[in-house]
């Protein structure tokens, strides 16, 4: 089983008030297009976030799950490397809460690297027309949070998670490559696992 997330609208550090948010979709449409894979919307919101996540998981039991925020102020598709254990907001979250400097999980390592295989992915998503690139900064806000959630679970050894994996969507003019680039990705990382 695969588990893609995106996200709600939000109001990003810099201002910009999103009514939409394409991560949704993205996630959405490559779930209605795959066989075994299931799609979630995540809250913006320190608190609530956690607590939807993790029962994304255990109502699916993923074996990967592919994690996706939008950007506005990126200008690739960047693969992200690591997950730190901060909470830090320059702005409230949707419900407000503003978090400085706080771990996601007490007493958790300081940070994450992707159990995703980073050249192999870049590789493929290059292939189906994607401007792709390793990014080593996931930032404070939730996007960072989910991605070292994660990462924590895929770190485990109680759990079916393999691969925790992290994408920050910068604008598109048409998010249909996308869409193919991830799909085609589950499908390569899926048969990486059978046969491992």
């Amino acid at each position: 089983m695969v588990l893609v997330t995106g996200f709600e609208p939000f109001t990003t550090g810099k201002g910009l008030r999103l009514t939409h948010n394409p991560t949704a979709d993205v996630a959405c449409a490559v779930a209605a297009r795959s066989e075994g894979v299931r799609a979630g919307v995540l809250p913006v919101s320190y608190a609530q976030t956690p607590l939807a996540l993790q029962a994304l998981f255990e109502a699916h039991d993923p074996s990967v799950w592919i994690g996706m925020g939008y950007a506005p102020h990126r200008e690739a598709l960047d693969v992200e490397v690591v997950a730190l254990n901060m909470a830090h907001a320059t702005r409230g979250d949707n419900d407000g809460a503003c978090p400085q400097m706080e771990p996601i999980i007490a007493g958790g390592p300081l940070a994450y690297e992707t159990t995703l295989h980073v050249p192999t992915a870049l590789s493929l998503l290059k292939a189906h027309g994607l401007d792709a690139q390793p990014a080593f900064h996931a930032g404070t806000f939730l996007c960072n949070q989910v991605f070292y959630l994660g990462a924590h679970r895929a770190a485990s050894p109680d759990t079916s998670l393999k691969v925790a994996a992290f994408l920050h969507v910068a604008p598109m003019d048409d998010f249909g490559p996308l869409e193919v680039g991830v799909s085609a990705l589950i499908t390569s990382l899926c048969e990486t696992l059978e046969h491992a």
